[in-house]
């Protein structure tokens, strides 16, 4: 797998190299993403569409930050399916891709930054 799944260029830039301020930021999106995940895949169940783009909406930006492209575009076309009420038989596909993505991710930075798993 050797690439990175992320590119924290736009980060450092931001924090001007703070490291305590990187892994803060690392820190935060371990404990706050798998909730916002766990809440995509119930909104996503409860066929509450709106309440699901509002959602991928406010994680976007963290995702940003953290440089996941792939991550990044699965989560605008869940805004942009749910604002737009289209293709939405392709949102569970793609809840489960962002669900994964995030996984692999959290992983990464505590393999990476030797952060703490999540209790």
């Amino acid at each position: 797998m050797g690439e990175k799944k992320y590119d924290l260029a736009f980060l450092k830039k931001v924090a001007g190299d703070d490291e305590s301020f990187i892994i803060d930021m690392l820190e935060t999106f371990r404990s706050t993403a798998p909730g916002i995940v766990s809440k995509m895949e119930e909104y996503l169940s409860q066929q509450h569409f709106e309440a699901l783009g509002r959602e991928v909406h406010r994680f976007i930006p963290g995702i940003t930050f953290l440089g996941v492209k792939d991550l990044e575009e699965d989560l605008v076309a869940i805004e942009e399916f749910t604002k737009n009420n289209q293709h939405l038989d392709r949102l569970p596909e793609l809840v489960v891709r962002v669900q994964q993505n995030v996984d692999l991710l959290i992983e990464a930075f505590i393999k990476d930054f030797n952060l703490k798993p999540c209790s």
